[in-house]
């Protein structure tokens, strides 16, 4: 896309990340008056937003001429992100890193309404104005300070990286859940839910069956009574 290349893509990557974190601490400082890191590693910068930042930019921008596809490409993406993003970090960490629980129109607290609407907007943000400024950019930044600037990053965020894991991962419970008898029980599991769930609506469509027979046969009693 564009004749990116792939030191470009990380570039803008770390750029994203750190925007993001910025983005997040100063909402959050402002509203509680007090810094908040809200990142969930030491350093000034949240993956999250890096990945979200370039999966816009490869969904949405083919849309990029009709601005309500845009919108609704961005939307859905970054939504499906950050629920199993959500779901993943709460799976390995055991603690749930963002809540919308104090807002409408939530599913399991990870996703809501109003930050799927969110990033719809981000997404008309990143494809008319955020991109076409990341592009000139990436021409205008010597190639030396781009590349120097990607291997800086990746070195100290996997570094955060592997010692935030190390400090906050259970590698024994980590391991018992990943073990062949857990996962079979957790397909088990999975299974008998998304049974029951074919129950209910193979009971409700019985229902709307059987009903629909019942007032057939009632308008065929009538129409032979007349």
């Amino acid at each position: 896309m564009e004749n990116l290349h792939i030191e470009q893509w990380v570039f803008m990557f770390f750029l994203f990340t750190i925007v993001g974190w910025a983005y997040e601490s100063t909402v959050e400082s402002l509203y509680h008056r007090r810094f908040i890191n809200r990142g969930s590693l030491k350093g000034p910068y949240i993956p999250i937003y890096g990945v979200g930042g370039c999966i816009i930019i490869l969904v949405a921008t083919p849309f990029r001429s009709n601005g309500f596809f845009v919108f609704l490409a961005g939307l859905i993406f970054c939504t499906v992100l950050e629920y199993f993003t959500g779901w993943l970090m709460e799976a390995l960490f055991k603690r749930q890193f963002w809540d919308y629980s104090m807002m409408k129109f939530t599913y399991k607290n990870r996703i809501s309404l109003l930050s799927s609407l969110t990033w719809g907007m981000m997404s008309l943000l990143m494809v008319y104005i955020i991109f076409p400024f990341m592009l000139k950019l990436c021409t205008a930044v010597p190639y030396p300070f781009m590349v120097g600037f990607d291997c800086f990053m990746m070195v100290v965020v996997s570094i955060d990286i592997i010692f935030t894991v190390k400090k906050n991962l259970d590698l024994k419970d980590l391991l018992h859940r990943l073990s062949p008898e857990q996962i079979k029980i957790l397909l088990h599991e999975k299974r008998l839910k998304v049974g029951r769930i074919f129950g209910h609506l193979t009971a409700i469509l019985r229902r709307s069956s059987e009903e629909a027979e019942q007032a057939a046969e009632e308008n065929e009693t009538e129409d032979t009574e007349i």
